[in-house]
């Protein structure tokens, strides 16, 4: 199926498990203090993505939040140092507003030169209850452009959205979507275009049935990728992988369909580098990892990376990334009541982890940018809920 876009007016073994509560950091951290990113009443950090180089300058992270009450409005603020400053030399931020609905958050990622970020709008004149996918790209000099993934007249109410960069090929966009009170899984694959311009390759994939509140992600190397998603009575959790073929006009072969949870499993999280895959989700309140080291055929038994939660006060991974052997999931912990952020770690591809606490309120998120075939640096931002001003902060990993 061709879905119509529209502008939008406005811009195999079992994995073991070694887990303790204050494993040493892996390395330095820079700013010690981070200065805000951003404070306001209320904020809810969403995502976090970077990359090496990007149109000359590098390396480059941003990170999206939501700030006021609901529905709220979405915002990405973007480093062109690695994270070391989200500052121009005036001072300003260098930030940008995006169009969606808040509370159903926002996805990104970085590859060609732009910052692409999916979203779910409500289109201008259409009724309320419909709900589409928009995605929008912003230049690090300031070009933009939004357009419609989703067919606007249509019966649609889009739950959520997940967005990954296949290599600098492509870009991968996921999302769960009611239509006709059928809810369903879809994937769309399109070249990285400026939008508003015709697409060189535009495919679009059902994945099947969904849960709306489960949650979905997508995650791609250059050659592949690989989405998880909540579906079914029981909340499973299915995954497929495709396999993307050389050249500008590519053959796209699924490749790989798991059921990888079965049963009260929700919000699974994706990363890919390579032939690694690794899926972070909640089963039964805890938070669970399951590894695969040939591209998503086989995946490893389900590792517990955070042993604490329940069904009622569920833990939680937020983000989850890989490169080489070193693996980190973001969560948050639930234990008697209280929730504690927590940066999960593995450097030997899940065969053992590491957790590390922290003091703040609220969400964090990580991202791993590759600096050789065996190291990485993280890059995190967090929020911190007061009875003040909310507190969004970044750090990076220092060389």
């Amino acid at each position: 199926m061709v879905v119509t876009r529209r502008l939008l007016l406005v811009i195999s073994t079992a994995l073991a498990l070694v887990m303790t509560t204050a494993a040493p950091m892996l390395g330095a951290y820079g700013p010690s203090q981070p200065d805000p990113i951003v404070q306001q009443d209320l904020l809810r950090v969403h995502d976090i993505a970077v990359v090496g180089k990007t149109a000359g300058v590098g390396p480059v992270v941003a990170v999206g939040w939501r700030q006021a009450v609901k529905p709220g409005e979405l915002f990405v603020a973007f480093s062109i140092n690695g994270g070391r400053s989200y500052l121009k030399k005036n001072g300003t931020m260098r930030e940008f507003r995006v169009a969606g609905e808040g509370t159903r958050g926002l996805s990104l990622d970085i590859c060609g030169g732009r910052i692409w970020v999916g979203t779910v709008v409500n289109y201008p004149g259409d009724d309320p209850s419909d709900k589409d996918v928009l995605l929008t790209s912003r230049t690090m000099s300031g070009d933009a452009g939004q357009a419609f993934l989703t067919d606007a007249a249509a019966d649609r109410t889009v739950r959520s959205v997940s967005v990954a960069c296949v290599g600098n090929r492509l870009l991968a966009v996921a999302w769960l979507e009611s239509s006709f009170g059928k809810p369903r899984a879809k994937l769309m694959l399109r070249s990285l275009e400026p939008l508003g311009e015709p697409t060189s390759v535009r495919r679009i994939f059902g994945l099947g049935e969904a849960q709306l509140k489960g949650g979905i992600a997508v995650d791609a190397s250059t050659e592949s990728v690989h989405v998880a998603w909540t579906a079914g009575k029981k909340l499973n959790i299915l995954y497929e992988g495709f396999l993307v073929g050389a050249g500008p006009d590519p053959v796209i072969t699924r490749r790989s369909s798991v059921k990888l949870a079965a049963g009260d499993a929700l919000h699974p999280q994706v990363a890919s580098r390579g032939q690694e895959v690794v899926i972070a989700f909640s089963q039964a309140g805890k938070v669970k990892a399951r590894v695969s080291g040939d591209g998503g055929a086989i995946f490893g038994e389900p590792s517990v990376v955070v042993g604490t939660g329940s069904r009622a006060a569920p833990s939680e991974a937020h983000s989850v990334d890989i490169s080489g052997p070193r693996i980190v999931v973001e969560a948050s912990a639930s234990s008697g009541g209280v929730i504690t952020p927590q940066r999960i770690s593995s450097n030997d591809t899940g065969a053992t982890w590491d957790a590390r606490s922290f003091g703040h309120v609220g969400a964090r998120v990580g991202a791993l940018r590759k600096t050789s075939p065996a190291s990485s640096l993280l890059v995190e931002a967090w929020q911190n809920n007061d009875p003040g001003l909310d507190t969004v902060r970044g750090q990076f990993e220092r060389d």
